[in-house]
C-alpha cells in the first residue's frame, strides 16, 4: 500500500484535532475521511476491521500499519517522521513524564469531559451535576502542580503532552470554567501553547463553542422530554 496518510475524522472530537495540530507541525500531508458516529459507521465494515475499538481518530500509515487512540498515534508521528525528538523526546526521563502527562490527559481529563458528555446526549440528563463538575477541578488542581515551576508540561518544551492536554481542556471548559484566581499557571500556560504553535486557532478555536452549541441544546431538550 502506498500513498498518502489517512486520517479518519471527526473535527468536534479533541484526540481527533490533536492528531491533525501534530501532523501539521511535524509538515505531513494527511488524507482526511469523515466518520458519521450518528449514522453508526465506526461500527460497520471496513472501519471496525481497521479498529476494533471503533474510536476516534484512527490512522492508517502509507503501508497500510493502523493504528489509534491520539497518543499512541501522535508518540508513533513524532518517533517515524519528525526531524528532532522534541515533541517526544527520546530522554528517558523526560519520556517517562511525557507519557505520564499523556495518561494523565487519558485517564482523567479525557475520562472527565467523556462522562460529562455521555449524561447528556446518551443519558438524558437535564443539568450536568456537581459530582461530575468538582472531579473536573480536582484534575485542574493537579494541573496546577504540573506546571508549578517549568512553562511547559515537560520543561522548557511544547511536547504532544502539551498539546493533547490544552485541547481537551477546550471542551472541559464548557462544563468548567477555568479562573483567573484559581488557575493561574494553566492559564498562562494556554496562551504559551496558542503562541507557540500558530496555526493552534485554525484548527482548534471553533469546537469549544460548537460543542457547547450541542450541549446545551440536549439539554434543553432533555428538559422538555
Amino acid at each position: 500500500m502506498s500513498g498518502k496518510i489517512v486520517l479518519y475524522n471527526l473535527n468536534l472530537s479533541p484526540p481527533v484535532r490533536v492528531v491533525k495540530t501534530v501532523a501539521r507541525l511535524l509538515d505531513l500531508d494527511l488524507e482526511i475521511r469523515d466518520v458519521d458516529l450518528l449514522n453508526g459507521e465506526h461500527l460497520k465494515e471496513p472501519y471496525i476491521k481497521l479498529n476494533p475499538e471503533h474510536t476516534v481518530p484512527t490512522l492508517v500509515d502509507t503501508d497500510g500499519f493502523a493504528i489509534w487512540d491520539s497518543h499512541t498515534i501522535c508518540a508513533y508521528l513524532v518517533d517515524k517522521y519528525a526531524k528532532d525528538d522534541s515533541l517526544y523526546p527520546k530522554d528517558l526521563q523526560l519520556r517517562a513524564r511525557c507519557n505520564q502527562r499523556l495518561f494523565f490527559d487519558a485517564s482523567s481529563l479525557f475520562v472527565r469531559l467523556r462522562d460529562c458528555s455521555v449524561h447528556v446526549l446518551w443519558k438524558g440528563g437535564k443539568e450536568v451535576p456537581k459530582d461530575k463538575v468538582d472531579p473536573i477541578y480536582a484534575a485542574y488542581d493537579i494541573l496546577e502542580v504540573f506546571l508549578a515551576s517549568d512553562p511547559f508540561l515537560v520543561g522548557n518544551k511544547l511536547t504532544i503532552a502539551d498539546i493533547s492536554v490544552s485541547i481537551t481542556l477546550g471542551l472541559l471548559e464548557v462544563y468548567a470554567p477555568l479562573q483567573s484566581d484559581k488557575h493561574p499557571k494553566i492559564l498562562a500556560w494556554l496562551k504559551r501553547v496558542k503562541e507557540t504553535i500558530p496555526f493552534f486557532d485554525e484548527i482548534n478555536s471553533s469546537s469549544p463553542e460548537q460543542y457547547n452549541k450541542m450541549i446545551q441544546g440536549a439539554l434543553e431538550k432533555n428538559r422538555q422530554s
